[in-house]
């Protein structure tokens, strides 16, 4: 029950479009949501690193570019030990909790 109201209120507000809801969640899928909720709390959302230090940023899904970018500026994503930033890569939680903590330390949340 808390994920269906969860997933309504992030399709409501624009944070997820809710889609595959029982899946695994990619890097870049979390930092597009983090991305989406900053910006709809009103924080700053326009620094944009490079990501071109990465050497697989080619394969950051177009949705996701302005979000990683974003999150690589704020420190919130810095790469893996192999220094890429494996974007389609499944989320696991201790990644999801260094984002999220990194997210809440860069936004004072």
């Amino acid at each position: 029950a808390d994920m269906a109201e969860a997933r309504i209120w992030a399709m409501a507000n624009g944070v997820s479009d809710g889609s595959n809801p029982g899946s695994v969640v990619s890097c870049q899928q979390m930092v597009t949501m983090l991305y989406r909720f900053a910006g709809r709390k009103g924080y700053d959302v326009s620094g944009k690193a490079s990501l071109a230090g990465f050497p697989d940023n080619g394969s950051v899904a177009d949705y996701a570019k302005d979000a990683m970018a974003w999150s690589a500026a704020n420190g919130i994503v810095t790469g893996t030990a192999q220094g890429t930033l494996d974007p389609a890569g499944t989320a696991a939680r201790a990644q999801f909790a260094v984002i999220l903590m990194r997210f809440c330390q860069a936004f004072r949340v």
